[in-house]
């Protein structure tokens, strides 16, 4: 995150806002802690209470602390705006979208892990299933479910192709008991993704509200798969390429626009949707979507907290930094009209 906030706080430079970093405290004495970059590193000292804020926090655990409850306490109990308040688990997430009857053609099925009859009844209609944490990460701890031969073969992800079979639907369901370790765990309908040289393709695509608070696209890259492995996370050895560019390169001029236009569309309405269905304020997120090898696009994940690793060249500021940024003011404006 270093350079990103290096970024923010140049660009609230360049605007004449204010821009420190608060870690978790109590407000009660009117003054925060706050953390400003100088030439020897980041300096503490005291510093007013901010009007808005952005959470970054990267530990659900910390977030599930009686400190952070406390703290939200108090910015509500100051009415000081805070978005992207909590992270989001893939079934919460999931329970939302299937409300909208628009997005239910999108949306691969999707199943909480726990109870022998419905594992059974899901694994029945299915030859492909992945399995993943409910609040995991960078690819983390997923396993591929797939038919063979009358078998279950279980592949999980890394580069260290860990490979199990499962003689039965019994034994399939102890050996992920076992795998799951009481964490919560979904089991979602394996998808024939579009493939690039026998690499899977998927698209994170960055969304932010505007001044308007209405969504919009910041950017959108395409997501290239290791060869053999069974996710494209960069943090598992994928590689990354500009959305845009990957289609115009895999598709015709026209049906690139086409998907394009499609991907942006089910982007935004997916936001729309978590925002209008849940009570936290969300000003960013990253939408992970697919296509299957008829072009079809699914929602595969929705991120509260992208990843802000620095990538490539910018030649002033990366547009998330303004987009975030552009919000906070907004957010600011419409509690202090």
């Amino acid at each position: 995150m270093e350079k990103f906030y290096q970024e923010m706080k140049s660009y609230c430079n360049q605007q004449g806002i204010p821009f420190y970093l608060v870690k978790l405290q109590s407000l009660q004495d009117g003054v925060v802690e706050g953390y400003l970059p100088g030439q020897g590193g980041w300096k503490t000292l005291p510093l007013p209470i901010p009007d808005v804020f952005y959470n970054r926090i990267h530990s659900r655990k910390l977030e599930q602390s009686p400190s952070f409850k406390l703290f939200k306490t108090e910015l509500e109990e100051r009415s000081i705006p805070m978005f992207n308040g909590r992270f989001l688990s893939k079934h919460d997430v999931h329970e939302l979208l299937i409300l909208e009857n628009e997005l239910l053609p999108n949306l691969p099925e999707t199943i909480l892990f726990n109870e022998m009859e419905p594992f059974l009844t899901f694994i029945e209609k299915h030859s492909v299933i992945y399995f993943k944490p409910s609040s995991g990460s960078q690819g983390r701890n997923i396993c591929r479910l797939t038919q063979v031969a009358g078998k279950w073969k279980i592949e999980q992800s890394g580069h260290l192709q860990n490979i199990q079979f499962a003689d039965t639907d019994e034994k399939l369901f102890e050996t992920l008991k076992r795998f799951s370790r009481k964490r919560s765990f979904i089991l979602q309908k394996g998808i024939s993704l579009f493939e690039t040289d026998q690499r899977k393709v998927d698209f994170r695509i960055l969304l932010h509200r505007n001044e308007q608070l209405k969504w919009k696209v910041t950017s959108m890259v395409a997501r290239i798969g290791d060869p053999g492995t069974i996710v494209s996370n960069l943090a598992q050895g994928g590689l990354m390429k500009n959305g845009p560019d990957f289609l115009k390169e895999a598709f015709e001029l026209q049906n690139a626009s086409r998907i394009y236009q499609k991907l942006v569309r089910l982007a935004k309405n997916t936001a729309q949707a978590l925002v209008e269905n849940l009570d936290d304020s969300f000003g960013e997120l990253g939408i992970d979507l697919a296509l299957d090898t008829d072009t079809h696009p699914w929602i595969i994940e929705v991120n509260s907290k992208p990843s802000k690793k620095f990538q490539g060249n910018y030649e002033t500021f990366r547009p998330s930094v303004k987009s975030i940024i552009d919000f906070m003011l907004a957010l600011n404006r419409e509690n202090h009209p």
